[in-house]
């Protein structure tokens, strides 16, 4: 019997006792989502209480701002407000910050020199086509730099004003 206990022991076994239905574990949701810290690449940008065009503008931000970026819907980012979240295209967001804007110049009045083409491009598509892709490691090809600059306007991509989108693939 002291054999049967002992080998009991040692293999951590343990007499079983029912204590009635078991209660479920809780385990708990992460309470922390994560941000991203965006500058505002745009002249001005509306802040929309949703991830729509039409929707109402919530706040009106200015080139340069600080926006903490905190989830993504389609095209649209969801900015960290104090106020109140709210919504912007993401075309307009940038993870720099974005040079000032030309002394003297409005942005609205401000637009680089057409460049000449070096490369055959691609049929211009429609601004329906425009995707996500908001900078030179994300394009596939210089065609499509040049679509994602000029149908698109994500500006960025055009680091120095020149007009040549992605110079490290054009």
């Amino acid at each position: 019997m002291l054999i049967i206990i002992a080998i009991g022991k040692c293999s951590g076994g343990s007499p079983t006792v029912d204590e009635g239905p078991s209660t479920p574990s809780i385990t708990p949701l992460a309470s922390t989502v994560e941000t991203m810290v965006m500058y505002v690449a745009s002249a001005s940008l509306n802040c929309r209480a949703e991830p729509e065009p039409a929707s109402r503008v919530v706040e009106q931000l200015g080139r340069g701002d600080r926006v903490e970026a905190r989830e993504t819907q389609g095209n649209w980012a969801k900015l960290d407000r104090i106020d109140q979240d709210c919504w912007v295209a993401q075309r307009f967001l940038s993870e720099n910050e974005p040079e000032p804007e030309p002394a003297g110049r409005s942005a609205a009045l401000y637009s680089p020199p057409a460049p000449e083409p070096t490369v055959e491009l691609a049929p211009r598509r429609s601004a329906a086509s425009c995707g996500i892709k908001w900078k030179c490691g994300q394009m596939d090809s210089c065609a499509e730099a040049y679509h994602y600059l000029n149908d698109c306007g994500v500006g960025r991509l055009d680091g120095d004003g020149d007009g040549v989108p992605c110079e490290s693939i054009c």
